[in-house]
């Protein structure tokens, strides 16, 4: 249901926080104001999913990708290298899906309660795939460059999205999170530098920290993969 892989050093996983936060001036603030919660890219479920007019995701995709080439383009490269090793078929970031991006959580939007959505990652389902596309087979990924003092992690269930759909059809479900109900949870804790995977049709939801001290940060590097003919298609 997880799976974790190795990508950086505590001093990389340091180096690439202070590059994201050069580049504060294209964070787009998410939320009320005063904002603390960011994004550094396009991410497709924030810009896409959901607006029958398509959204801003074009647009900001098309717009971050060569900043994020250029800053981190060293980081693209060794995550696509390391997962095609891990996962034994080519990976690859098409030219017109948005890059991999990040999130930020400064401290006053670090969650110390679980209040985060309990959610399936369906954002793939905004999008026309080519012709070999398998939409069973994803990925979702989530790569920690800076966690809160006292911990950050993941909140899983073992239940799927083919479970929540049997859920609905029988009447017992009406949302994803009817299904904590009925399946065992477990907490995934992160650590810097090392990627946690899934399929993102695992139910799950981001883990509260036990508590925020003022200079508490939440920083990741944020993915999905979707199987095309052969090869893994690397986007947000």
């Amino acid at each position: 249901m997880i799976d974790r892989l190795t990508v950086l050093t505590a001093a990389e996983s340091a180096a690439l926080r202070d590059a994201v936060h050069a580049l504060r001036p294209h964070w787009t603030a998410r939320g009320r104001e005063p904002a603390s919660f960011f994004t550094l890219g396009a991410p497709s479920y924030l810009d896409l999913a959901g607006n029958p007019d398509g959204g801003p995701y074009q647009t900001r995709a098309d717009a971050s990708r060569p900043l994020l080439w250029e800053a981190f383009g060293e980081l693209y490269a060794r995550l696509a290298k390391l997962l095609e090793q891990h996962l034994g078929a080519p990976a690859e970031y098409p030219g017109h899906l948005a890059l991999p991006g990040f999130h930020v959580w400064l401290a006053p939007a670090v969650f110390t309660r679980p209040k985060a959505p309990v959610h399936f990652d369906m954002q793939y389902r905004a999008f026309d795939w080519p012709e070999g596309t398998d939409l069973t087979r994803l990925l979702s990924f989530t790569l920690p460059l800076r966690l809160p003092a006292a911990g950050g992690g993941l909140n899983v269930w073992d239940a799927t999205y083919d479970h929540f759909r049997h859920a609905v059809a029988k009447g017992w479900a009406e949302s994803a999170a009817d299904l904590k109900r009925f399946h065992r949870h477990q907490y995934v804790p992160y650590t810097e530098g090392e990627m946690v995977m899934h399929s993102g049709h695992t139910l799950h939801q981001v883990a509260p920290s036990p508590r925020v001290e003022p200079d508490d940060e939440r920083l990741t590097l944020q993915g999905h993969g979707v199987w095309c003919d052969g090869r893994w298609l690397l986007y947000w």
